[in-house]
């Protein structure tokens, strides 16, 4: 079974919607941005070495840690992005 962001788990083939609070769109538990960068870069055609997917995981974690706050916004199915922002 594979969890999306975008709330759809997979059962051998079968796709059904996930109620929004069992989405965990960044668990730092179980977030290894080491393994991520090992598994995707193939995924999408990059050969990285030792150094470089080091490098790229450091930014991965980064990046999840400055988006975790907005992550665990709850947020309705309804919730729209503006469309102009005004602070």
């Amino acid at each position: 079974m594979s969890d999306d962001p975008g709330g759809m788990r997979h059962d051998s083939g079968m796709v059904r919607r996930v109620p929004p609070e069992e989405i965990r769109m960044l668990d730092p538990d179980r977030f290894d941005p080491a393994a991520i960068v090992a598994a995707m870069a193939p995924a999408v055609g990059l050969s990285l070495d030792a150094a470089r997917q080091a490098r790229v995981a450091a930014a991965l974690a980064l990046v999840a840690r400055i988006a975790a706050p907005a992550l665990q916004v709850p947020l309705d199915e309804a919730a729209e992005p503006a469309p102009v922002y005004r602070p």
